[in-house]
């Protein structure tokens, strides 16, 4: 398959209603949220803690 083909079947699909491409983008996007709020809450938690006892 050639490079300008290729690049035709994306911007065939970007362009459809229900593109497979940008569903995939969705959920990575989505994943990248939870990771964040996973990871992003209890170290802020932490923060609040250590600076409580400081304070």
């Amino acid at each position: 398959m050639s490079i300008s083909r290729l690049a035709a079947a994306i911007k065939e699909d970007v362009n459809n209603e229900d593109s497979i491409i940008i569903q995939c983008y969705g959920l990575v996007l989505k994943g990248m949220f939870k990771i964040i709020l996973f990871l992003g809450v209890p170290y802020l938690a932490y923060l609040l803690f250590m600076f409580g006892l400081q304070g």
